[in-house]
């Protein structure tokens, strides 16, 4: 599937959500999946979690070994958010997630959706 295709379910019966991943009640991590039931699958997957615990915003670590999660069905700005990053991604077998806050030492590209 080509980032640039609307996402599609794999069975091909219709468009995936849109879940966003606080951290410490903030909007941090943004992916589509079928549901929530595979939303939270994907949030318990070991690399994301040790990626989360590595990566730093402003010096901070993004995720500390007490941090708060919590997942949720995005907000409209936030699928914007998302959508406007997929546009942008090189085309990619991969499913695409979107950090909604600054990561350090990583270049962002865009920030969120272009306004008109």
């Amino acid at each position: 599937m080509s980032a640039r295709e609307p996402s599609q379910r794999p069975d091909g019966s219709g468009s995936r959500q849109v879940f966003v991943l606080d951290i410490d009640r903030k909007p941090t991590l943004a992916f589509e999946a079928d549901d929530l039931a595979a939303a939270q699958e994907i949030c318990r997957d070991a690399d994301l979690q040790a990626d989360l615990t590595a990566f730093t915003s402003d010096g901070v670590p993004v995720c500390g070994p007490n941090s708060a999660l919590s997942l949720r069905a995005a907000a409209q700005e936030e699928i914007a958010a998302f959508r406007h990053a997929v546009e942008r991604a090189p085309a990619s077998d991969q499913p695409t997630m979107t950090f909604l806050i600054k990561i350090d030492g990583v270049m962002v590209v865009t920030v969120g959706p272009e306004r008109g």
